[in-house]
């Protein structure tokens, strides 16, 4: 297609976006859908221009139609997320993909424009799309999920026991993996901007819960102390759920991990701190990777004996960079290390070989253990955390319409970065819970 003609589409497309514009702004969202439906049932409306421009848009490039179909939406979801009362819809709005399709016809243009839609929907932008509105308008589904334990717990193999919540279901719990659902051809910079403040909203919504829960703990267990729990004292607390979808068993190990002293009597925080505070000493890059790969692995203690995390991580570490060994250890090497690291430790699931890599690597580590080497590799590099975001994002839409039973790593994963994440780089005053789980430690010792 030459510049004049791609020219002219550009034109026909922006004729059609306005037109939906308008209807956003001047209809109510019924009113829109209807015309919307009616507009791709029948390929054309009662302007003449729109029908025109329409039916250019169908006989152009096949491979530009996805990307078009899918800013038609947009263009009524940047509208749309102005007015609370207008999301409700999303979902009708959907299915007039679906009406579409179940509908046939001789017209040349509507048989096309059918024919369009179908394979639409088996594209990449569709689920892109379908994703968008999941975060936009989850409706109940989520409330009732963050209710469930299911999260925690593998299948029972009870054949009675009622199916269990797709995963994507839940992605809109993990605010860190919103700047990657986003699709790549998304145009409309409002609706982005939208996105982001719903982004940032629940996310303060969740630390909030979090340092209220912690703060809930940590009074219980004062109480517990004072043995005044059989009395009224007990009463005057307002229980905070735990705001994760984790066990109580396992937040707790999640809590320890990321704000209690884990090694020599230092957090987590603190022993990458010094780790990054001592690169200033490491002569060479090789010296750094020698250093980093017992940082990493003090402690591992794999689940699986024949599993050799030490022995596996030394020698991807020995593999990065070789050339690089004796020459001066600089900012650029250390986040191109936590790069490979983070791609050795999270292949993409869609090449065949990688598909289930990941979920081996938590299987042989557990969770926790597997999480916080991810977590460590981030805190002595902040800039890698985006490309750890969308190593993980890559895991969640593989998996995303798998059950929580079929994968219950996945979630437990996602939970425990959304905690280290509201802890590490959120606004959570975590100090009651250093002054809780230091206590802790201390009482246990002496009871040793």
């Amino acid at each position: 297609m030459d510049s004049s003609a791609r020219q002219t589409i550009i034109q026909q497309h922006n004729l059609v976006y306005e037109y939906l514009r308008q209807g956003a702004t001047s209809q109510t969202p019924p009113e829109l859908i209807q015309k919307f439906q009616h507009l791709l049932q029948q390929a054309k409306n009662d302007e003449p221009e729109v029908s025109k421009a329409l039916e250019k848009i169908i006989f152009a490039q096949e491979s530009q139609f996805d990307s078009f179909l899918s800013q038609c939406f947009y263009t009524i979801l940047a509208d749309w997320l102005n007015q609370p009362e207008s999301r409700v819809y999303l979902g009708q709005l959907l299915n007039t993909l679906d009406v579409v399709c179940q509908s046939s016809s001789y017209n040349r243009s509507r048989k096309q424009l059918i024919q369009l839609i179908k394979n639409y929907q088996q594209s990449e932008s569709y689920e892109q799309l379908k994703l968008l509105i999941a975060l936009i308008y989850p409706g109940k589904a989520i409330a009732q999920n963050s209710a469930d334990s299911l999260v925690t717990n593998e299948s029972t193999g009870n054949s009675n026991s009622p199916p269990t919540p797709i995963i994507n279901t839940y992605l809109i719990r993990y605010t860190y993996l919103y700047p990657y659902f986003l699709p790549q051809d998304l145009k409309i910079q409002h609706l982005m901007e939208q996105i982001e403040q719903l982004q940032k909203h629940r996310q303060q919504d969740f630390e909030i819960l979090l340092s209220r829960h912690i703060i809930y703990r940590f009074r219980l267990k004062q109480l517990a102390k004072m043995k005044m729990m059989a009395t009224s004292a007990g009463k005057m607390i307002t229980k905070v759920d735990n705001p994760s979808l984790l066990s109580e068993k396992a937040f707790q190990i999640a809590l320890q991990q990321y704000v209690g002293k884990i090694e020599q009597n230092s957090t987590l925080l603190e022993r990458s701190q010094l780790f990054v505070a001592e690169n200033k000493h490491r002569p060479t890059y090789q010296v750094f990777k020698q250093d980093l790969h017992r940082f990493l692995a003090n402690n591992i203690k794999p689940r699986n004996s024949t599993y050799q995390f030490s022995r596996l991580l030394e020698q991807k570490l020995v593999d990065i960079f070789p050339q690089a060994n004796e020459k001066p250890l600089n900012q650029t090497q250390i986040l191109q290390t936590c790069r490979q690291l983070f791609s050795f430790l999270i292949p993409a699931p869609r090449l065949n070989n990688n598909r289930d890599q990941f979920a081996e690597f938590l299987a042989n580590l557990g969770t926790a253990q597997a999480m916080m080497i991810l977590i460590k590799i981030t805190l002595i590099c902040p800039e890698s955390k985006a490309d750890l975001e969308k190593k993980i994002c890559l895991i969640a839409t593989y998996y995303q319409y798998q059950t929580i039973q079929q994968n219950p790593w996945l979630l437990k994963s996602l939970e425990h970065l959304l905690i280290a994440f509201s802890i590490y780089f959120g606004k959570i005053d975590v100090s009651i819970a250093k002054s809780a789980l230091s206590n802790e430690q201390r009482t246990m010792s002496n009871e040793q």
